[in-house]
């Protein structure tokens, strides 16, 4: 230090010493002023606001850090209960599943010993899933016969009167609609495994009327009875309503009772 002093006092001019000396004393001066003079000019005042203010933005930051913790923690415990719920829910469908199964099986169980079987719950739970023809919701009855090897379907149309079935140009819109009907549920798939029961299907059709006491009562105003083949073999053709008793057995009355 004293050797770096002289070495400073002996290249320099005596105008660079003294400013250098000068700038020392000024510096030293200052200092002291500033010390003893912190609480007149609010310096304390304010190192002590930035001190505070500096603590607040690490105290505010810190409970944004635990509110967020506390949250991730939170969110990895509700985690298993949704997955349970989503489990639950899979467990649901897949016993819904098995029991589909159970009770398909056992009907064609019955079906094999020639027994009659109703299926018309199994075709609403498919028609509330999908409904590929608007005649399905109308469906009250479905059966399979084995005995007989056909699928009897009954609906019923409260839209007719006896009036209405008179009328050519209804007929011939009502004639192209069953027979759209039994294509369309001749292809549906849920509708496979019955499949070597049958070979025929029988509609039974009814409307409204009303009957002696003067209230309204379901009739029916039509019978039809086509064979698979003939379903299979116009699959994918054009067909002409006027046709329907060509290639169905029909009972139809211009409305009257059959």
């Amino acid at each position: 230090m004293v050797l770096t002093s002289l070495n400073f006092f002996a290249t320099h001019a005596a105008v660079d010493i003294w400013a250098v000396l000068l700038s020392v004393m000024l510096t030293g001066f200052g200092a002291i002023f500033f010390s003893r003079s912190n609480s007149e000019l609010g310096i304390d005042d304010t190192t002590d606001y930035i001190k505070e203010a500096l603590q607040f933005r690490r105290s505010g930051q810190s409970r944004l850090d635990l509110i967020s913790f506390i949250q991730e923690r939170q969110s990895h415990r509700n985690q298993p209960a949704v997955e349970n719920d989503h489990e639950k829910l899979q467990r649901t469908r897949l016993l819904k599943k098995l029991s589909k199964g159970k009770e398909l099986e056992a009907q064609l169980a019955l079906l094999r010993e020639g027994t009659t079987v109703d299926i018309h719950e199994r075709w609403r739970m498919q028609v509330n899933n999908h409904s590929f023809h608007p005649f399905c919701e109308k469906v009250v009855e479905v059966r399979i016969e084995p005995n007989r090897k056909r699928f009897s379907v009954i609906i019923d149309f409260a839209e007719f009167s006896e009036t209405q079935l008179k009328d050519e140009t209804t007929v011939l819109r009502f004639n192209r609609q069953v027979y759209d009907f039994l294509q369309s549920t001749n292809a549906e798939a849920f509708l496979k495994p019955y499949a070597p029961f049958f070979e025929s299907y029988f509609l039974l059709c009814r409307a409204k009327r009303m009957n002696e006491e003067n209230s309204e009562i379901f009739y029916p105003f039509m019978k039809a009875g086509l064979l698979v083949s003939e379903l299979r073999r116009l699959e994918g053709f054009y067909f002409n309503p006027r046709k329907l008793s060509e290639i169905a057995s029909i009972a139809f009355n211009h409305g009257a009772p059959v």
